[in-house]
Formats: C-alpha cells, sequence, structure tokens
C-alpha cells in the first residue's frame, strides 16, 4: 500500500507539472493574440477573426499571416482572404500561381514599353479582355462574371494578359478591385488608350490566333466547363479560390457588406441565403412589365421551396433572403408561415424548430445591371453586396438563373 500511495504522488506530481505546462502555453497564446490584435481596431479584430475562419477545410496546411494587404477601406477587413495566402494554398493548380507571377510581370512590361514610347520592346505581348464597352450587349452582373475563372484559364494556356473593361452600367472598380497580390486585371483609361491604338479588339476570335488582342462578353458554357474542369482535372473545387485572385470588395462595397452582416448578426459560413430570381423571363414573365401580384402564386411557391431546401441543407440556421424583386423578399420575411412561426417561437415560444429568415434593407427595388435605365454605380450596389454575403455563407439555394448560382459557386 505504501508503494502504491508513492505511485500516486508521482503521477500528481506530474500531473501538475502538466497543467501548469499548459497554462503557460495558454497565457503565451493569449498574450500573442492580444499583442496582434491591438494592431487592428476593434471592429478589425471582430471581423478578421470571423472571415479567417472561413473554408478552413480548403486552407488547412496553410499558415496565416496578418498583413496591409488584409485591410482595406481603412477599418474594413476583406471579405475574401488574402491573395498572398491563397497563393500558397497546396491545393491551387500550379498553373494558377505561375500565371498570377506572370501575369503582373508582362502587364508591367506592356505598360513600361508604351510610356517609353518604345513598342517592339513589348509586342510579343497579346491580351485577353473581358468587356462591356458602351456598345456592348452585356447581360446582367453574373452573366460578365460567372466566366472569369474560364477566361483565367484560357488567358494562361495561350499566354495572354486578361483585362476587365466595363463602361455600363459602370466601371468595374466601383464594385471590385484587383486585390493587393493578386491578378491585376484593371483596364484604366491610359492603358485603355494604348490598347486602341494597338487596333481592333476582335470580340469572339479565338485566343488561338495570332491577333494581339482578342475580347469576349460573355460565354454561356464557360461555367458548367470550368466544373467539369474541376470535377475531372482538379479533384476538388478551386472557383471560388480563383475568382477572390481576381476579385476584392471596394471601399465602399466592403463598408456596405461589414454593416449588413454586423446589423443582421451573420458570421461567415455560420448561415446560409435564398437567392429568388422571380424576374426570370419564363411562364409568361417580363421583366419590364413584372408585378409580384401577378405572379404571386408561383413566387410564393418557389419562395417557400427554397427556403425549405436551404433548411433542409442546414438546418437550425439563419437565412439570408435576397431577390431581384423587393416585394418578394417582404412577403418572406413579414408574411410567409416561416415569419409567423418565428414570432411564435420568440414570442409565445411555440415552435421550437423555426427558420430565421433576414435580408438587408429591401425598401428600394434592386436595379438590374442589364436593363435598369438607372446611370449612378451606388444604385448597382446591392448587386455585390447580396453576392458577396451569399459567397460567405455557407450554403444557397437558389433557382433560375445565374446569379444565384454565381453566389453558391463562391
Amino acid at each position: 500500500m505504501p508503494r502504491q500511495v508513492q505511485g500516486n504522488s508521482r503521477a500528481t506530481t506530474v500531473e501538475w507539472f502538466l497543467c501548469l505546462g499548459l497554462v503557460a502555453y495558454a497565457l503565451t497564446v493569449v498574450v500573442l493574440q492580444h499583442q496582434h490584435l491591438t494592431s487592428l481596431s476593434s471592429s478589425d479584430a471582430d471581423v478578421f477573426a470571423l472571415l479567417s475562419a472561413a473554408k478552413e477545410a480548403f486552407v488547412s496546411g496553410v499558415s496565416s499571416s496578418s498583413s496591409k494587404s488584409e485591410v482595406v477601406a481603412g477599418n474594413t477587413v476583406l471579405s475574401h482572404r488574402p491573395a498572398s495566402l491563397i497563393l500558397q494554398n497546396p491545393k491551387l493548380p500550379d498553373w494558377v500561381k505561375r500565371y498570377a507571377a506572370w501575369h503582373g510581370r508582362q502587364r508591367r512590361r506592356y505598360l513600361d514599353a508604351r510610356r517609353a514610347d518604345n513598342w517592339s520592346e513589348a509586342d510579343d505581348v497579346q491580351f485577353l479582355i473581358s468587356r462591356c464597352l458602351q456598345r456592348d450587349k452585356c447581360g446582367g452582373a453574373s452573366d460578365r462574371l460567372q466566366d472569369m475563372p474560364y477566361n483565367l484559364m484560357l488567358a494562361n494556356r495561350t499566354n495572354r494578359v486578361l483585362l476587365v473593361r466595363w463602361e455600363k452600367p459602370a466601371p468595374l472598380e466601383n464594385f471590385l478591385v484587383n486585390p493587393p497580390d493578386g491578378i491585376d486585371w484593371t483596364l484604366p483609361d491610359e492603358m485603355y488608350d494604348y490598347l486602341m491604338e494597338e487596333g481592333d479588339w476582335n470580340l469572339g476570335e479565338k485566343e488561338t490566333s495570332e491577333s494581339k488582342i482578342v475580347s469576349t462578353i460573355r460565354r454561356s458554357s464557360a461555367a458548367p466547363m470550368f466544373r467539369r474542369y474541376e470535377n475531372d482535372v482538379v479533384g476538388h473545387k478551386i472557383y471560388h479560390e480563383i475568382f477572390r485572385l481576381l476579385f476584392s470588395p471596394s471601399k465602399a462595397l466592403a463598408e456596405r457588406v461589414e454593416a449588413t452582416m454586423k446589423s443582421l448578426d451573420l458570421t461567415p459560413s455560420h448561415y446560409s441565403s435564398v437567392h429568388l430570381r422571380v424576374k426570370y423571363p419564363v411562364k409568361g414573365v417580363d421583366e419590364h412589365t413584372f408585378t409580384f401580384q401577378k405572379h404571386k402564386k408561383d413566387i410564393t411557391k418557389w419562395a417557400t421551396n427554397a427556403v425549405n431546401c436551404a433548411a433542409e441543407l442546414h438546418p437550425n440556421t439563419t437565412i439570408y433572403v435576397s431577390s431581384d424583386n423587393n416585394d418578394t423578399v417582404g412577403y418572406l420575411l413579414e408574411e410567409s408561415h416561416f415569419a409567423k412561426h418565428y414570432i411564435d417561437a420568440t414570442k409565445h415560444k411555440k415552435h421550437p424548430l423555426v427558420v430565421k429568415l433576414v435580408a438587408r434593407d429591401y425598401s428600394n427595388e434592386v436595379h438590374h445591371v442589364a436593363f435598369s435605365d438607372n446611370k449612378e454605380s451606388d444604385g448597382f450596389m446591392n448587386v455585390f453586396e447580396d453576392m458577396m454575403i451569399m459567397g460567405m455563407g455557407r450554403c444557397v439555394a437558389h433557382g433560375m438563373g445565374g446569379y444565384g448560382r454565381l453566389g453558391a459557386a463562391l
């Protein structure tokens, strides 16, 4: 018995040392985290902590770091991981990393040569331009944006510098910008003038041609082809990563997204989304003469199905609702049985399993990027706000049209 007691004493002593070691380690971590976070504002720290936790499975094994590239718009943190961190990811194909570096060198080389009036120094630089000029028929936001990862892949295969130029409804840079350390697709006026002097932009011409410049407006089959590439060649999803190498929110958009998510208490990866494109031109629907009351029977059926789908994919969670029609959002949040059940559950303690629906301010109708007569860029900001918020959620239930699919892909 005395030996047994002595053994227990040794074990207790070891356990105490272990506990003390763990406590010391925990205190060290807390101090280091405090030192890191105090370099950011309190708003930065909160949002950075939330966003850095998103998509952990994809970035496992990659060390994270804080840098100036993580902060945009003063106190607003990027809605995505820094491009520099994405480029370190071992799951990202090597061609993407090589192209990102090559693209930057070629773009700079061309500009340096033209500024020095030495055209021959960059005579071999070729371009693929995704465009929406004043004379072009371009479609909506998703029509123009969803093929960008595929365009990047084509540009890589054909050794072309990928650029983007929107003139309507406003320059894309009002909403999305190139991230620090990412791929600079911007085509500012100076470079635009240089490329116009080069001659025709050869809309629709094959990227494999000898032309210095080829351009595209939209590719209806691009997104499905890229999905096949992901499935058959890569073996996992990379669309969202490539998109984030190209685009991050502008200062104005980042501030809108941050304010909305804070007001709705949305944490990345801890909510789902529903998008309803109810003005899609099918079943007698006309974009220009649409009214909610005229199509209410179909809309309520679609809306109920979408929310049920999202709730099944991600039970007992908040669902962010967006639509191309504000009356549809109002119906779900104010009139639907989901709204009534939530009131019963929170106020009258009934229906313990309920769906909580939230949305940004839906008092104003959404302006469609292709059809609206609005000329102010701010009028289209909510189109990109919804896209960003959908992209940071866990899953997206959507109906017709490419916009919901783009949100889901992100």
